[in-house]
């Protein structure tokens, strides 16, 4: 069996839910937790295509610790995903969590179980991920590197960093003259002093907690840790039924691929600028990104 504990969140697709939860049945884990937010009241049918998805607990069969949090209301996937991770950490002090839409490689389970017992008293690491978009960019012969930009399509952390999370993100409001710290670029400090201000305003209504948590990250002076290879697959890229993912993003589109055992370590626990300073160009920040987000936002 597969002792660390897994999260599986989902809400109302149940083909990608099904075969998410396929990949974590292979691994047979120990403590297995599954959180669904509800139904909108205003999308007809959507209730039963939730249950349908709650369904697949019926196919748990393998001795597990089994629990769940199903909502009867609907939150939104902002408030439902991040209150359910508080959820899990209030019951282990470690564990992976998955989205409906995260398909993993089987190595991805132990790669997270390997890394999260090594740095689990490492101040300096707050999370594993488990993308890599750009092959070759970890080029040091390591098994992964780190990164200032947590990747949360199939990830894993510990309690001792989410019970610090605040999803209002306090600090932002009271450093915003004080802020530019956080940002290493000029990209990020004109697309997030916007973004994230917006946000947290009410202005719009998004869906911005993976955001926050990089800056919380940065805040507390965290690092990320990537993959040399990319582990999880995002399945709902250009799904309708996405909440944001309803458009193709062909940057998005890496196969994931196994990682070797045993990991090779990194000797020193440094931010792969290289690699950050990608993430920012083609992934993140682009100018085009910027201002097509203007355009749509205002």
């Amino acid at each position: 069996m597969f002792n660390t504990p897994i999260l599986l969140l989902v809400f109302n697709r149940e083909e990608t839910a099904q075969r998410v939860f396929d990949a974590i049945r292979i691994q047979k884990p120990k403590y297995f937790f599954i959180a669904a937010d509800g139904p909108r009241k205003n999308k007809p049918g959507e209730d039963e295509k939730c249950q349908r998805v709650r369904d697949i607990i019926k196919q748990v069969d393998w001795d597990c610790e089994l629990k769940t949090l199903f909502r009867d209301n609907n939150l939104g996937c902002q408030k439902a995903i991040t209150t359910a991770i508080t959820w899990f950490f209030e019951h282990v002090e470690q564990g992976i969590i998955l989205e409906d839409d995260c398909l993993p490689d089987p190595s991805f389970f132990p790669f997270c179980e390997e890394l999260l017992n090594k740095y689990k008293n490492d101040m300096r690491i707050g999370d594993i991920g488990g993308n890599n978009y750009f092959s070759g960019i970890i080029d040091n012969g390591c098994s992964y590197d780190f990164s200032s930009y947590s990747g949360t399509c199939g990830w894993a952390t510990w309690r001792r960093v989410w019970e610090k999370f605040d999803v209002k993100l306090p600090f932002w409001e009271a450093q915003k003259n004080k802020r530019s710290f956080l940002f290493y670029s000029l990209l990020e400090k004109i697309y997030f002093s916007t973004f994230l201000s917006d946000a947290l305003a009410g202005r719009k209504n998004l869906s911005v907690w993976d955001t926050m948590y990089v800056f919380f990250l940065r805040l507390h002076n965290q690092l990320s840790v990537c993959p040399a290879v990319h582990l999880v697959t995002n399945i709902g890229l250009g799904d309708p039924n996405a909440t944001h993912t309803t458009k193709m993003n062909k940057t998005l589109l890496v196969p994931s691929s196994p990682i070797s055992f045993p990991l090779k370590h990194p000797e020193y626990v440094l931010r792969n600028k290289k690699m950050d300073d990608l993430l920012v160009r083609k992934l993140h920040f682009s100018w085009k990104r910027l201002v097509r987000y203007f355009l749509k936002l205002y």
